[in-house]
């Protein structure tokens, strides 16, 4: 399903015949908020909403075969844009030249406490040519077929502090249980079939357990019970394509419910 508006209506410069904002939702506590910082944005662009479409890679096949603009920005419902970050990420790919294929900004990541590579400009007359292959990784995939054909990627330095003007907005503000078991569940296997890419993720699983023990949670604890299935998972082959539909019945995640749900004090 899509729905389709002008975005940023009260900014001067239009930028709505030169890109479209695709926003991919799936019903997340964030969706709204999303929305709300796309509308803040300091330029009018072509905002198109990519409603529970599954596999996500089907998702973003979307972008590919509709966009009608020159460039799309690539916008998960978890990401609160700030209002430079559309204008910023067009000027960015403009000023690379007509050989650079994606340009990718990174976002302060709430749950990681760190930056992370995150919302991405695409240039479409070359990413129509580079179809979403049915793999978990099916992004990664797509760059190195860019790359591999003399396109070029430029992605932003994602350190451990946000940098003023460069970082251009948040990820992860909100978290149900089956989310952040599912997100760190997909990191902890994608970094142990993937190296080195992922490598920057391996702090994480004795992050987790420090934090848990300070704060025992629900968020704390299945954030780090995702870390543990997501090793355990590593050892059955390369992943599932993701689908949203799935995440409620995550191996494990129905016990781990059940095992938490053990140690919560009788209610008076």
């Amino acid at each position: 399903m899509f729905d389709s508006q002008q975005s940023g209506a009260g900014a001067d410069a239009d930028l709505s015949a030169s890109v479209t904002v695709f926003v991919t939702t799936v019903g997340a506590p964030t969706f709204e908020a999303c929305l709300a910082h796309l509308a803040a944005q300091d330029c009018r662009v072509t905002l198109r909403v990519i409603a529970h479409v599954a596999p996500m890679h089907a998702a973003f096949q979307r972008m590919l075969d509709d966009c009608t603009t020159p460039y799309f920005v690539q916008v998960d419902e978890d990401m609160l844009l700030e209002p430079h970050a559309v204008r910023t990420l067009v000027e960015r790919i403009d000023a690379a030249g007509p050989q650079t294929a994606m340009v990718a900004g990174d976002l302060w990541d709430d749950h990681l406490r760190r930056c992370i590579i995150g919302v991405k400009i695409f240039r479409h007359a070359t990413a129509r040519h580079y179809p979403l292959a049915p793999l978990d990784h099916f992004e990664v995939d797509q760059v190195r077929r860019f790359e591999a054909d003399g396109h070029t990627v430029i992605r932003a330095p994602a350190g451990l502090a946000p940098l003023a003007g460069q970082t251009l907005g948040r990820h992860g503000t909100q978290w149900t249980a089956a989310s952040i078991y599912e997100r760190y569940a997909t990191l902890e296997r994608r970094r142990r079939e993937t190296p080195p890419r992922s490598d920057w993720f391996a702090v994480y699983g004795s992050e987790f357990l420090t934090r848990f023990q300070q704060r025992p949670t629900e968020e704390n604890f299945f954030a780090l019970m995702g870390v543990v299935a997501g090793t355990l998972a590593s050892r059955q082959g390369p992943a599932q394509p993701k689908d949203y539909r799935t995440y409620g019945a995550l191996p494990g995640l129905a016990a781990l419910r059940a095992f938490l749900a053990a140690f919560d004090p009788p209610s008076d």
